[in-house]
């Protein structure tokens, strides 16, 4: 089976070099990696010049900025058997695809992959994942990937695209890698999360601003799997969510980055509406 590994990036460098020489480690050899570069200059033109002799890259240059339609142009160019999304700040094991290829040639009925993360100077998780091995569901898909973690066969993705509403570089800020999973699930496709497989990411600073961005992806996500993917049964779970959110502003001593959590969640639930154009 042969992988596309889309990246697309922007404003960055040596992470670059730090990924793609994780690619080039890697036991498992038969893959292709699809740079869309966002950035003005040619910084990331030198790095893929420096390495398309030793992996198998396609570089485009785009000059639209935002992860989700970058993503889509990188969709259009794959041509693997499995799809995945690799951050520009990312590092994979070198059994990384091994892992994953072995997955699915042993579970025949999956058709997606997700795992875990690790900050490589903390040696912590960077999101609140699940602790041990589970299927992906409607009830646990926030707790089981980011985008970085997520493998899936092509057969499943046919035509998805990402949300151009949702991710980075836009007003919602995240999410588009939840609502990939909405999309699998729906599309009743099986998922396992593997909870001691690790990719490697920095960990990111809380800040309200940051908060609050996430926090708008996270209510978007959640109306579009209540009122587009018709997952009627989340909408409770969304109020829960928003109660103990209310809880948590008045319990802990972080109340301006949980304050902006919670508006940033209803913010995102009310505001987002699937037939809006990206």
């Amino acid at each position: 089976m042969k992988f596309s590994l889309i990246m697309a990036t922007l404003g960055r460098k040596d992470e670059v070099y730090v990924f793609l020489n994780s690619l080039v480690s890697q036991t498992y050899k038969y893959f292709e990696l699809i740079i869309v570069d966002q950035n003005p200059d040619e910084r990331i033109y030198e790095i893929y010049n420096k390495y398309k002799n030793s992996i198998d890259i396609t570089y485009i240059k785009s000059d639209r900025k935002g992860l989700s339609c970058n993503r889509n142009i990188g969709l259009a160019k794959c041509s693997g058997d499995i799809v995945a999304f690799p951050d520009d700040d990312c590092e994979y094991n070198h059994d990384t695809l091994e892992r994953v290829v072995s997955f699915f040639e042993n579970n025949a009925d999956y058709l997606f992959y997700t795992c875990n993360t690790m900050d490589k100077n903390s040696n912590g998780a960077i999101f609140k994942a699940k602790s041990t091995d589970t299927d992906v569901s409607v009830f646990n898909f926030m707790s089981v990937s980011i985008s970085i973690t997520i493998f899936v066969k092509s057969t499943a993705i046919g035509s998805f695209r990402f949300d151009e509403q949702l991710g980075l570089g836009t007003f919602f800020g995240s999410g588009e890698e939840s609502d990939l999973l909405l999309f699998l699930l729906k599309q009743k496709n099986n998922g396992r999360y593997h909870a001691n497989n690790y990719i490697y990411h920095p960990a990111g600073t809380e800040t309200p601003e940051r908060a609050f961005l996430y926090g708008k992806g996270f209510g978007a996500v959640y109306k579009k799997a209540i009122v587009h993917y018709g997952f009627i049964l989340l909408l409770p779970v969304f109020l829960l969510r928003l109660l103990k959110g209310i809880i948590n502003i008045i319990i802990h001593k972080d109340k301006n980055i949980r304050s902006a959590s919670f508006r940033g969640r209803l913010m995102g639930f009310l505001q987002y509406s699937s037939n809006k154009k990206s």
